[in-house]
């Protein structure tokens, strides 16, 4: 048997229908994603089966940043500081917590000194707070508090008092606003010249509305607040600038003068807030932010707060029982100053916050961001995004790829922007 084979050309010519146009993008567009997918898993073990463990290392590969963030160039993290009372109550409890920069060193915190014949001044707060390289520092000022009569024979009086450990008080000295105290006894303490002092009247509208209550008149009786606040520039030494702000409360007090029928005036001079930030000089602006973001951020322990004014209140009635054993004008002047005395304390603990937000507000150096339970913060401003977690920190970012659950491999919640 023989089959004939007709000589022709040899070609090979696939039989299909031509592709069509939607199945081509399609299988174009899988190529796409398959090229864009995870990274296959790796038989690490060589034993031919890819377990979960070798599938989980090829997610999390996948998930790590492929642009490497630099802190403090494409984010910003901000901690929680949380400053200690280690004396006053037994065991160390929180007094206040602010948010600074993270990695700044810090140092201070709250002291007591016993026996200080000055209620306000028994508890003192400074703190330090310092850049990585030195260059900034932000510095948290003790209160001050001293007073003043307008009555000669009532001012000599007092003048001898001093002179005795038992009935010695607060420092007497004539009454200052908040920028004659910014330019004297507190460039001092600061160390520097300060310059371009000016009066912040948004804050002052601020400190009024919260001293009304304060003001009383009754039975030739009269209580007058004089609140004032100030910032100015500072120019160190070494050739440093910054910034330092205060705030003054001033309790005017009349009362009747037994002796010649008219009226004696005492002042109770408060300096409520001290703040200072020293920065490199031209960066003057970079510290107005970085001050309105702590002191936007402050915040007050309520138990240790608490226990400070009941220690205040305990002391007070000490002062008014002693107070009882002297002779009728000294007597009712000192008990009336001793009241005025702890009423002053009790105001200025209670609008210590209140002063800070409104210092906040008033340098405009932050935004208000919330976070998904309802819950706001205001940080630092000129950032796009923001996320917190917890521990009470904080990141910011302008970089539209930088997430920190990814970068950082954390858990952060992003915030949104308040409007």
């Amino acid at each position: 048997m023989s089959i004939a084979v007709k000589d022709q050309p040899f070609s090979f010519v696939p039989k299909y229908k031509a592709m069509s146009r939607s199945s081509f993008l399609l299988l174009s567009a899988f190529a796409f994603l398959s090229c864009g997918s995870a990274p296959a898993p790796v038989d690490a073990d060589g034993d031919g089966i890819i377990s979960k463990e070798e599938e989980q290392a090829a997610v999390e590969q996948d998930q790590k940043p492929t642009k490497k963030f630099v802190e403090g160039k494409d984010y910003v993290v901000l901690e929680r500081l949380r400053v200690i009372d280690a004396q006053g109550f037994g065991q160390p409890i929180e007094a206040y917590s602010i948010l600074i920069p993270k990695g700044w060193k810090s140092q201070g915190g709250i002291t007591w000194q016993v026996g200080n014949p000055c209620m306000i001044e028994g508890i003192k707060n400074r703190f330090t707070a310092t850049s990585p390289d030195g260059q900034y520092a932000l510095e948290l000022y003790p209160v001050n508090q001293w007073e003043w009569w307008d009555d000669q024979l009532m001012l000599q009086t007092y003048m001898q008092r001093q002179q005795d450990p038992l009935t010695r008080r607060c420092p007497i000295a004539q009454p200052m606003d908040a920028g004659q105290f910014l330019q004297g006894p507190l460039a001092q303490e600061i160390g520097a010249l300060v310059s371009n002092v000016e009066p912040n009247e948004a804050m002052n509208a601020v400190m009024r509305q919260q001293a009304q209550s304060q003001q009383y008149q009754q039975n030739g009786y009269s209580v007058e607040q004089r609140p004032s606040s100030a910032m100015g520039t500072l120019h160190f030494p070494d050739g440093s600038g910054g910034i330092a702000l205060c705030s003054i409360s001033m309790q005017i007090s009349t009362m009747p003068n037994m002796m010649t029928g008219g009226q004696i005036a005492s002042y109770t001079c408060q300096s409520v807030q001290k703040v200072a930030v020293k920065c490199p000089a031209g960066k003057e602006e970079e510290a107005r932010k970085l001050l309105s973001a702590v002191l936007a951020s402050f915040r007050m322990n309520p138990q240790w707060q608490a226990g400070v004014q009941r220690m205040f209140n305990n002391v007070a009635a000490v002062e008014l029982q002693e107070g009882a054993k002297r002779a009728a004008m000294q007597r009712e002047a000192a008990n009336y100053s001793a009241d005025l005395q702890q009423r002053t304390w009790e105001e200025g603990q209670a609008s210590q916050d209140r002063i800070a937000e409104g210092w906040s507000q008033t340098l405009r150096g932050v935004e208000t961001w919330k976070d998904p339970s309802g819950g706001s913060i205001e940080l630092n401003s000129g950032y796009n995004e923001a996320w917190s977690r917890p521990d009470g920190s904080y990141i910011l970012s302008n970089d539209p790829l930088f997430d920190p659950n990814v970068a950082l491999q954390e858990d952060w919640k992003k915030l949104e922007k308040g409007r």
